[in-house]
């Protein structure tokens, strides 16, 4: 294999690992939207119905009325202990981690590459593998529905610049 060959290998090495980050990153923004809607019913509308349920009792209804803000403070608890709200924040981090990864892999691709040797490129293209690896094993596994739901929005073609026109010029 030449020189060439071998550096276009590398080069295309980038090319893959920036696109399966931009759609591992969208598949955790996608569950990390999703979640929110989750950490919101098991929080917040719990806390509304245990303030409301307090002052409603505070004011002289009946008491059993408090009940319904004793069992919206457990569904709380047990929320919160069971780390409702950790989904949420664990996809969102992961995605801001595939991103970085996706502009490093780019970036690496389209500009950097031009100041490294062969075997100075095929260590970052190595590092960037490596870290691609750690981190799918590190963070919490997608699903098919949210990878389907990233695929369409970058199909859609959110995430092309706007410098870069069809022909690939730019």
């Amino acid at each position: 294999m030449t020189d060439a060959v071998k550096r276009e290998s590398l080069l295309r090495e980038c090319k893959v690992l920036a696109e399966n980050s931009l759609y591992t990153a969208q598949a955790h923004f996608v569950i990390a939207q999703q979640a929110i809607w989750r950490t919101r019913l098991f929080l917040l509308v719990p806390a509304v119905v245990a303030a409301v349920t307090g002052i409603l009792t505070s004011v002289g209804l009946p008491g059993w009325i408090g009940a319904f803000g004793s069992a919206a403070a457990l569904v709380i608890a047990v929320a919160t202990f069971l780390g409702a709200d950790r989904m949420e924040r664990d996809h969102k981090t992961a995605g801001n981690l595939f991103t970085c990864l996706r502009h490093e892999a780019r970036s690496l691709h389209e500009t950097f590459h031009l100041g490294l040797t062969d075997e100075q490129l095929l260590v970052e293209v190595r590092r960037l593998s490596d870290r691609y690896s750690s981190l799918a094993e590190m963070m919490e596994i997608t699903d098919q529905n949210a990878y389907a739901e990233a695929r369409k929005r970058i199909k859609s073609g959110v995430f092309k610049p706007d410098f870069r026109d069809d022909s690939g010029v730019g």
